[in-house]
Formats: C-alpha cells, sequence, structure tokens
C-alpha cells in the first residue's frame, strides 16, 4: 500500500476551522501538485470512528465520508505526474493518537502540514459555522455546556467547540511520530497568504516562485446568514442547483464558480462578536496549553490570550 506512486504523499491534518480549505484550494492550483477532488475524505479516520453520527445534519457530512480503501485510492487515480499529492481531513490532527497510527499503516512516513488558529477564534467559528448551515440552535454558551454530552451522544467532531481546541498534545504526537513536520499559523495566512504558500511549496519541492490565481480569497466562512433561503440554497445540496450547475460550467471556470459562490456566500453572512465573558472563559481554559504550545514550535502565542 505504501508504495503505491498514486496515493498522498502529503497531508493537510488541521485543526479544522483554521484555513485548511483555503490551503487546499491555493495548492490545488500548483500544477506540480494533485490535490484530492474530494477535500476531506477523512477515510483515515473512518477505520475508528463510530458511525452513525448524532448531531444534526452530520448525516449529510457522514454520505461523503470514504470508508473503503479502493474508494480512497480511486480519488487520485488522475495522478499523472505531480510531484506532490495530498488531501486536506481536518480532523486528523483531533484523533491524532488513532489517526497516526492508520496514516503509517496505510500511507507511510508522509509529510505533514499543520495550521492553528488561536483556539478562542477557532471554537467560535466552528459554532458559526454550524449556526450559518441551520444546524445549531443553540447559544453559544449553551452549547459550550452540551459539549461533553455531545461526546458521549457521538456528534460529529465538529461540535466539540472546546476540545478541538487544545492543540498541544496534537501537535507533539505529529512531531514525534513524523519526520517531516511544518506548522504554520492562521495568522500568517492572514497577513501573507502568498509568503505562507509558497513556504508550503518549497516544503513539498515544487516551484516556489508559483503563485496561485486564487491567492487572498477566502473560502468556507462562518456567520449568521442574513436571509436564510439565499443561505440554504448555497450551502445545502438541492436538485435546482444540480440542475444549473453544468451550465454555468459552459460559461465559467472551475476557479471563477468558486470565487462566484465565496462571494454571495460572504455577502449574505453577518459576523456577531462573542460575549466578553464567554471570551475571558476560553481564554483561562486554554491559556495553560497555548503556554506549552508555543514552547513546543518556538513561536510566540501570547497574542492569542490577549486579544
Amino acid at each position: 500500500m505504501k508504495n503505491n506512486k498514486k496515493l498522498p504523499n502529503f497531508l493537510i491534518v488541521g485543526a479544522a476551522k483554521a484555513g485548511t480549505t483555503s490551503l487546499y484550494y491555493y495548492l490545488k492550483e500548483h500544477p506540480e501538485i494533485y490535490m484530492s477532488p474530494i477535500k476531506e475524505p477523512k477515510f483515515i479516520t473512518s477505520n475508528f470512528l463510530k458511525f452513525p453520527f448524532k448531531g444534526r445534519g452530520d448525516e449529510l457530512i457522514e454520505r461523503n465520508i470514504v470508508k473503503i480503501w479502493e474508494e480512497y485510492c480511486s480519488l487520485f487515480r488522475e495522478v499523472n505526474d505531480e510531484k506532490a499529492i495530498g488531501e486536506a481531513s481536518a480532523d486528523n490532527l483531533y484523533y491524532y493518537e488513532q489517526s497516526i497510527h492508520y496514516i503509517k499503516k496505510f500511507l507511510g512516513d508522509v509529510k505533514i502540514i499543520i495550521i492553528l488558529r488561536n483556539p478562542i477564534e477557532r471554537a467560535f467559528s466552528a459554532y458559526m459555522h454550524l449556526v450559518r448551515d441551520n444546524r445549531e440552535f443553540l447559544t453559544l454558551e449553551e452549547a459550550l455546556d452540551q459539549e461533553e454530552n455531545r461526546k458521549r451522544q457521538n456528534w460529529e467532531f465538529i461540535w466539540y467547540y472546546k476540545d478541538v481546541g487544545f492543540y498541544y498534545n496534537q501537535v507533539k504526537a505529529y512531531l514525534e511520530s513524523y519526520s517531516k513536520v511544518k506548522i504554520y499559523l492562521f495568522d500568517d495566512l492572514k497577513r501573507n497568504p502568498l509568503d505562507l504558500v509558497q513556504d508550503i511549496y518549497r516544503f513539498l519541492e515544487v516551484d516556489d516562485l508559483f503563485v496561485p490565481s486564487n491567492i487572498g480569497e477566502k473560502f468556507n466562512i462562518s456567520g449568521v446568514p442574513k436571509n436564510k433561503l439565499i443561505n440554504e440554497f448555497l450551502t445545502r445540496p438541492n436538485p435546482l442547483k444540480s440542475a444549473i450547475k453544468p451550465l454555468v460550467k459552459l460559461f465559467l471556470s472551475e476557479h471563477n464558480i468558486q470565487r462566484l459562490y465565496n462571494e454571495l456566500l460572504q455577502r449574505n453572512l453577518k459576523k456577531p462578536q462573542m460575549k466578553p465573558k464567554t471570551r475571558e472563559y476560553l481564554k483561562n481554559l486554554y491559556k495553560k496549553d497555548i503556554l506549552k504550545l508555543q514552547d513546543l514550535i518556538n513561536r510566540d502565542l501570547t497574542h492569542w490570550l490577549s486579544s
């Protein structure tokens, strides 16, 4: 299995809601990189997670999970002479203990890319993502209180707003288990996406002067929909969208379709603010983990605690 030249030789393993979708699309543009046509196959975690997931709308997520090895391999059958082959299942970081074992089993010592976001902001973004998709009906504070119940009931990991943000053990395990690991910050992606992406190109040993045409575009944006009908149309499968997509493809490239989708989605979302008391609670919750993490990755993360 590990000797197959048409299998991933790098993985973006997380964190969820930290820019993995943007990285996926930026890397997909590079002629020497092949990205899985499904951004998150989640094959690795399908080997040990229990199904079905029980959260609202989780059945749609589960429907897109690639659970069969042969089906996973088929995602990469269109690989030609690309030097770097990858995918971006963002649950692999959170489920690090089991994921590391199965990545090694199926893919060997692949290159690992990790991108981390202030866990306070990441938690709020995950919450807003599910609000956007009309799946989360509780307030953030109520949802944080319900997290342990949701875990016990086997809701999908996107609902674990608090737990996903404890990065220290996750990152440490990957650093100890793989010979080539790169760690980036969402802050850097926002500040200078091209510098970050070209550093990834160097890590993957492809042309690092390449500039993706979609650099700086935002993907998988979270927020509260201004118009729920427009949001439903944009974010959920529906017959009308399926019918018009082939027609749209006659006039627009895949890149321009994605750009139009992002623009429409962003215009229809508003960004509420987290309550100061909740922010303070999360800051205290993550403080110890953040301070350990900054020593581990040799990056100053104190701004995560002061924002």
